[in-house]
Order: structure tokens, then C-alpha cells, then sequence
């Protein structure tokens, strides 16, 4: 009886193992907040496309290109907020110009086909975890930034689902 119980506590805990998800995207920002920004201070109004691709184990691959509108409100103080539909992104802008912010999947929900969200949701994605690095510069009356970024989606350590991101941004205010 002993050693049935030993047996099952340890086939108890393999499954518990086996149903955790984390995700992971290693993106990192090249940007730090600067304090002297004013020349770059303003709202900006432009475009963003994006192709994101999930790549989910036993769906397969499907792939998304979209275009929004955007703007960005530029401070003084170093901070810049990306407005996609109605979701907000905060980022920064350093005294040189160069801006940047890390995006969740939550945060480019308007930007994924609801068959990728769909099929990332069931792979166990974390839709908080940053998905892409939004970075360029600011060269008034101009901005621009390249997007980037891929998040694995893991179970037990095994990945299983991946978004990849790439794209631009461009805007003038």
C-alpha cells in the first residue's frame, strides 16, 4: 500500500508538471528613459503594420498582416504613449531621440487574427508576457521604429507554440 501511494503522489506530481505553461521572449529594450526630451515632445499620428506568425504544435502555422492607425503622445520627461485602438503602451524616449516599448499580446490584440489568439490561448500563452520590441527614433517632425520580437509558449519545459513578429511603425506630427 505503501509503495501503490509512493507510486501515485509521483504520477500526481509528473501530471501537475506536464499542464504548467510559462512563456518567454528574451525582448530587451536598447532605450533608457532621458530627462531632457522637449525637443521630441508632441503627439504623432501614423500607421503601424505588423506580420505575426503562429506557429502552434498540431494546428500548424497561420500568418497575419494588418495595418492600424496609431498615434503617440511624445513628454518632455522621457515617456512616450503608443495608442492602438483603444489600448495604451507605454514606452521611452531617451535625450537623442531613440524611443522604444516592449508589447504583450494583450497589448496587439487589434493586430492577431482571432484564430491566432484563439490557438495561443490554448497552447497556454501568457497574453502579458512581452510579445515584441516597438524601437526606432524621433527626428521631428518624424518617427519611425522597426518592430520585432518572438515569444515560445512552453509546457513542461517543451515549446509549444511560438509568435513571431515583425514590422514597422511610422508617424509625423
Amino acid at each position: 500500500m505503501v509503495k501503490y501511494c509512493g507510486f501515485m503522489s509521483l504520477v500526481a506530481a509528473l501530471i501537475l508538471v506536464g499542464c504548467a505553461s510559462s512563456s518567454t521572449s528574451g525582448i530587451e529594450l536598447t532605450v533608457s528613459r532621458g530627462d531632457a526630451t522637449g525637443a521630441y515632445k508632441g503627439t504623432y499620428t501614423g500607421t503601424i503594420s505588423l506580420t505575426s506568425t503562429a506557429d502552434v504544435i498540431a494546428l500548424g502555422s497561420a500568418t497575419d498582416q494588418r495595418t492600424e492607425s496609431i498615434s503617440v503622445e511624445v513628454t518632455r520627461d522621457g515617456l512616450a504613449f503608443l495608442s492602438v485602438r483603444d489600448v495604451t503602451i507605454t514606452g521611452v524616449v531617451d535625450n537623442t531621440g531613440n524611443w522604444g516599448l516592449q508589447a504583450s499580446i494583450d497589448d496587439l490584440r487589434s493586430l492577431l487574427s482571432a484564430t491566432n489568439i484563439s490557438r495561443l490561448d490554448d497552447a497556454g500563452c501568457s497574453f502579458g508576457a512581452k510579445a515584441a520590441r516597438i524601437q526606432g527614433v524621433i527626428t521631428p517632425p518624424d518617427m519611425t521604429a522597426e518592430v520585432s520580437g518572438t515569444l515560445k509558449c512552453k509546457r513542461a519545459e517543451v515549446t509549444v507554440a511560438t509568435l513571431t513578429t515583425a514590422g514597422t511603425l511610422a508617424a509625423s506630427r
